[in-house]
């Protein structure tokens, strides 16, 4: 299996031409560093997670170079997606187990050391969900704070939604859009919002999958630096996994990686 692994590497490096070339662009240090965060991606997850993982990176490439989100954009945006959000969900002030919950989003912040000023909001929703929008804010369900049994996971959980932000995967998710969309700029950013949030998920599966891992990589680390416990940050994946259907038909139509395979991946993470 690892053999065939690095075949398909290795057909779509030389395919995409991404060798040397890019990395010798970097300062040494700084592509050390990216090279060994790309390594733990390609090495630990679903065979077709490493030619998805290069792939990904030449959309990465293609859509900075072909878009910039000025503040401004992202501002009216990130407002937007928010009315979208409170539109559509209840979002409350008290809920379980506040004091820890907040106590830990507020280590979990200044550990990012971040320029951008999270903002956490829990939604009333029996679904186990977590997600961000552009511009810092973070949502939970209460159906996910009911079903996580530590505040290490939980740590794990938000650092992984800073993740997606610090990451840009959400700006680069805007720019696809702007890239699928004739009009943009033409309508207001309410309704480019609501575009966003509609399509959100509908882009590029599986490939929006090395997303994840990489928040997941992210996550793990910020939350590790955060003082919490590394041994519990996988119980949220192997509750998930009990119920968890595996093929290649669910693999390409999902946006999100299989539990197990990021269940793999964070326990090399804390083997090594």
């Amino acid at each position: 299996m690892k053999i065939l692994k690095n075949i398909f590497w290795g057909l779509v490096i030389a395919t995409l031409g991404m060798t040397k070339s890019n990395s010798q662009t970097e300062k040494a240090s700084h592509g050390q560093a990216q090279s060994n965060s790309d390594n733990n991606i390609v090495n630990c997850g679903h065979l077709l997670d490493g030619p998805s993982f290069y792939i990904k990176q030449l959309e990465n490439k293609s859509l900075d170079n072909m878009f910039t989100l000025t503040k401004l954009q992202k501002q009216q945006i990130g407002k937007a997606n928010y009315k979208q959000v409170i539109k559509k969900n209840k979002l409350l002030n008290e809920f379980q187990n506040k004091t820890n919950v907040l106590q830990t989003f507020e280590n979990i912040k200044k550990n990012a050391k971040s320029s951008t000023q999270f903002k956490l909001h829990i939604i009333a929703s029996k679904d186990i969900n977590a997600f961000t929008m552009i511009g810092g804010h973070i949502y939970l369900t209460t159906g996910l704070l009911s079903y996580i049994d530590s505040m290490d996971e939980l740590a794990f959980i938000l650092g992984h939604e800073v993740g997606h932000h610090e990451k840009l995967h959400l700006e680069r998710k805007v720019k696809k859009i702007m890239a699928t969309s004739t009009f943009f700029g033409a309508t207001g950013a309410e309704e480019f919002a609501k575009i966003a949030i509609d399509l959100n998920s509908k882009f590029s599966a599986p490939f929006d999958q090395i997303n994840e891992y990489e928040a997941d990589e992210y996550g793990f680390e910020l939350a590790k630096k955060s003082g919490y416990d590394v041994n519990n940050f996988a119980d949220f994946f192997k509750k998930l996994e009990k119920n968890e259907k595996r093929s290649i038909l669910i693999k390409l139509n999902s946006t999100h990686p299989f539990s197990s395979d990021r269940r793999k991946c964070l326990e090399k993470y804390i083997a090594n």
